[in-house]
């Protein structure tokens, strides 16, 4: 229950970073002192999130959802998705 908690509140934190900057493509923040840094954060997090799908595409597969649903969830969450998921495969495999 406890961790639940844990991975809401990290969804949520990466996700408005995910919309800050997407935001930064756009007036009024394109032209703002913080636009390129959005942009930039933008960028970063793709390639971060790509490289994160390809490194827990093992964790991903054993998921019983279909892979290109844990792939978006990774693509847009991160690590947080594949530690929700490794806690969801961790409970199922202890249930008789």
């Amino acid at each position: 229950m406890e961790n639940e908690k844990i991975y809401s509140v990290g969804k949520l934190i990466v996700g408005m970073t995910w919309l800050v900057a997407t935001a930064c493509f756009f007036p009024p923040l394109e032209t703002s002192s913080i636009g390129g840094f959005g942009r930039s954060l933008f960028g970063v997090l793709a390639v971060v999130h790509l490289v994160e799908c390809v490194a827990f595409l093992r964790v991903l597969k054993q998921s019983p959802r279909p892979l290109i649903g844990e792939l978006w969830q990774t693509f847009l969450f991160g690590v947080v998705h594949v530690s929700m998921l490794r806690a969801e495969l961790a409970g199922s495999e202890s249930k008789p």
